[in-house]
């Protein structure tokens, strides 16, 4: 049996807020609005005697349709001892949750075009989506989000695997949007070390801006004159053939004028050129045409 419709699960109050989410409400309290409301759809979309440690597609209204979301639920334990790979993210082990629980449900969230109107750093620029993290109590229907700590290696965020990033690593910046208000900019590169959950983006200091615009137009010069070495290539090769062809005309027009000019004969086996009659034959003198 399929999984009702979202919109008839979440109660009215906060489908009025989902509805309301374009409107001038503070950022950060859309964010938390938009977690809630993804946690809510991870709690719904869970399929029946679904395995353990095996993703699944969250379900979202049609007013988060930009953004997508998986989620998965965990056994504390074995997340602390053997850690996980969850999309972008590969948990190492150690991670503790608090409060204790004995399972957890992760919910992985792609806010694609929300990124940038949802999360936005003074000075800087931000070219990924954003990718979120959280890690909710899975017992009981008060599901209730927890504190992470990381004890050992930190979390890995791999932006690698995202399509539409520009090709300029030494520029990539970390930024680390936390469950509150604070931002955080730290490392270098698509891959990101961090300690906890929350929100992350690749992002670009606004003076490379110039940078980036740079390297687009070096990509379509580049683009444009390969298309014009290509179109200058087509016109000499027509300009070739075309006076080929000038060559073979005028050369088949000689040859014509020759056979008319020398007419070929066949002598047994051989062919001979024979100049056509040019002198008047000579008619038959009859006798009474001579001189007495």
């Amino acid at each position: 049996m399929e999984n009702p419709p979202l919109s008839l699960l979440l109660p009215l109050p906060l489908l009025l807020l989902l509805i309301s989410l374009t409107t001038s409400s503070p950022t950060p309290d859309r964010r938390r609005l938009i977690d809630n409301i993804i946690h809510s759809a991870a709690l719904h979309s869970y399929p029946k005697r679904h395995k353990t440690a095996v993703p699944y597609t969250v379900s979202l209204p049609l007013a988060l349709s930009a953004a997508t979301a998986h989620a998965m639920r965990f056994r504390a334990g074995r997340l602390r001892r053997q850690g996980a790979d969850f999309k972008e993210f590969h948990l190492s082990p150690g991670l503790v949750a608090h409060p204790h629980s004995k399972r957890l449900l992760i919910v992985h969230q792609n806010l694609g075009n929300l990124s940038g109107s949802l999360y936005s750093l003074p000075g800087y620029q931000l070219i990924s989506p954003v990718l979120g993290l959280l890690i909710y109590d899975a017992i009981g229907s008060n599901s209730t989000e927890l504190d992470v700590k990381v004890t050992k290696a930190p979390i890995e965020v791999n932006f690698s695997r995202i399509a539409g990033v520009p090709e300029i690593k030494e520029e990539l910046l970390c930024a680390v949007f936390g469950l509150g208000r604070q931002v955080e900019v730290l490392g270098r590169g698509r891959v990101c070390l961090v300690k906890g959950q929350g929100h992350f983006g690749l992002v670009v200091e606004r003076g490379t801006e110039k940078v980036l615009r740079r390297w687009k137009l070096v990509v379509a010069a580049a683009t444009a004159g390969a298309m014009g070495a290509v179109l200058i290539g087509l016109v000499v090769v027509a300009v070739v053939k075309g006076k080929k062809k000038e060559r073979r005309m005028a050369e088949m027009e000689r040859l014509a004028y020759e056979n008319e000019a020398l007419r070929v004969s066949m002598v047994g086996h051989l062919r001979a050129y024979t100049a056509a009659a040019v002198r008047t034959a000579p008619a038959m003198e009859r006798e009474d045409d001579l001189p007495m």
